[in-house]
């Protein structure tokens, strides 16, 4: 079987803590340039208030060029200064904190620091006055700056099934999904971490939530310019391209600096990337998991099949609509009864890219996870889902669908809530049949009727 990576290979470069802090405007030929630099040399500690209290930041300046920036104390909230030291490797890339706007969410903190650095004694011994900036971001749905990708692969992906999920931290739900290749169990070549809301979060909106499709990537990032979702991306693409689903502890790990990210002893596991806003998923939830499926690979457990078949829906003109299809299925390679069942229509991943002006809102969403997406056959489509999923768990034709919510108009909606026959149910079928084709000829489902 080809080796399959299916992960998005775009995520902000400003939304990873860890950037490379590069000089950036000195080449080999420009030292002329490079003694001209405007910060007196040495480290300097400097310091400007916050939302909260004092932000001092520990600065090393060679031949007048900010070559280092780090935090030597805070007292701001932990997550909103995560994302406002983001401006560390920009500041040290521009020589100088102009022309620099604050992170969205984080605005006090983001014009402490750059105060702090505004205040670093200079060669000509002049000290500016600080001028302080605001976001780009912060006008709301239209400026929402933050880019991730949840589109899936196109096409077929198939290989073995392993799947692990327990709950951590006051209850929250974290599942891991990993598909290797049938011929390798040593190549990952698909990874999925999802989480729900706990059952009593502190906003209704996302008590038992999922987050990886959700509005909740959204009201996260407005409030603290970073989604949940990037950090899960980045982890994954790692366990994919490396092949790795275990992590050594940090032998530097101090809990008491908790997740300040741009130190290494800041995390608890070693050789670990994640974007501020999930860090505590991933190391409470995401890396415990695939430990135990790493367990699970090497032991002798019941080995389950994964087939997907995802493909864009084109209107009557041959265009992309903007939604995609994505049917999953998991069979027992034993007694070749499907397992768990699982479609969804994710719509794209900008606004543009959908065509109904309706729906351009739930862009970088699912119709499954939408806390807010109206299916128009007036039931919810999460309902039909766990439907259909019942439905083949209790040995079902993956065909016969008659008895499933919206395959039909039915009754008086006065009387009795009348349902439309979902379009939806096409769109499964289409795909349905695909992967009907593809697990036959495996040898891996048995026959199931159509009619």
């Amino acid at each position: 079987m080809k080796r399959i990576k299916n992960f998005n290979k775009t995520l902000v470069s400003s939304a990873v803590l860890f950037a490379t802090m590069t000089l950036v405007g000195c080449s080999a030929t420009s030292s002329t340039a490079m003694d001209q630099g405007k910060y007196a040399d040495g480290i300097h500690d400097v310091s400007a208030k916050g939302k909260k209290g004092l932000i001092t930041l520990t600065v090393e300046v060679k031949n007048g060029h900010i070559v280092d920036i780090k935090t030597k104390s805070h007292n701001e909230t932990e997550s909103l200064y995560l994302n406002a030291e983001r401006l560390l490797s920009k500041i040290v890339a521009k020589n100088s904190h102009e022309g620099i706007d604050a992170v969205s969410g984080a605005t006090f903190s983001s014009n402490g620091i750059l105060e702090a650095v505004n205040s670093i004694p200079r060669r000509d011994g002049s000290q500016p006055a600080y001028v302080a900036v605001g976001s780009k971001e912060q006008s709301g749905d239209e400026d929402f700056k933050l880019k991730w990708s949840i589109q899936p692969q196109l096409g077929l992906l198939k290989g073995d099934y392993y799947y692990q999920e327990a709950r951590f931290r006051q209850g929250h739900m974290g599942s891991v999904a990993i598909v290797t290749d049938s011929n390798n169990a040593e190549d990952v070549i698909f990874a999925e971490f999802n989480e729900s809301g706990r059952p009593n979060y502190y906003t209704r909106l996302y008590q038992d939530v999922p987050k990886r499709m959700s509005e909740y990537n959204f009201s996260m990032g407005k409030k603290k310019g970073t989604a949940w979702v990037q950090s899960s991306l980045t982890m994954e693409k790692l366990m994919v391209e490396q092949d790795k689903l275990t992590f050594n502890l940090n032998p530097d790990y101090d809990p008491t600096l908790r997740n300040k990210l741009k130190e290494p002893n800041r995390l608890k596991y070693a050789g670990i990337d994640v974007v501020a806003g999930a860090s505590n998923s991933i190391q409470q939830s995401m890396v415990p998991l695939t430990a135990k499926i790493h367990a699970q690979i090497n032991g002798d457990g019941t080995k389950q099949r994964f087939y997907q078949h995802a493909e864009k829906l084109i209107d009557a003109k041959g265009n992309w609509t903007g939604i995609t299809a994505m049917l999953r299925i998991v069979v027992d390679s034993d007694t070749k009864q499907i397992v768990k069942a699982h479609y969804d229509e994710i719509f794209a991943d900008e606004k543009a890219q959908i065509k109904d002006a309706s729906l351009k809102k739930f862009y970088r969403q699912s119709k499954y996870e939408s806390i807010n997406y109206v299916e128009p056959a007036r039931i919810g489509f999460n309902v039909m889902i766990d439907g259909l999923n019942a439905h083949l768990q209790q040995g079902g034709s993956l065909f016969i669908i008659d008895d499933l919510p919206a395959t039909g108009d039915t009754g008086s909606y006065a009387a009795t809530g009348f349902t439309k026959r979902s379009s939806s149910w096409d769109n499964y079928l289409k795909q349905a049949e695909i992967l009907y084709q593809e697990m036959r000829q495996d040898g891996m489902i048995n026959e199931h009727k159509k009619k």
